[in-house]
């Protein structure tokens, strides 16, 4: 079944599997992006790093 789920991985809505279904939802945006910078998740990657991992060695 289909479902919408919100920045934390919640369900905020589900979708039955017996009939046709359009789901919506509405998302706080600034809310969102708020709490992810909180995180620290994308506040501390080192993206200028990344060249070397990627590259390839052959």
């Amino acid at each position: 079944s289909s479902f919408i789920c919100d920045q934390t991985g919640a369900m905020v809505a589900t979708a039955d599997r017996e009939t046709e279904t359009v789901l919506t939802a509405t998302f706080d945006l600034d809310g969102i992006a708020r709490q992810r910078a909180s995180w620290g998740l994308f506040r501390d990657r080192r993206p200028e790093l990344y060249g070397p991992l990627l590259g390839y060695e052959g």
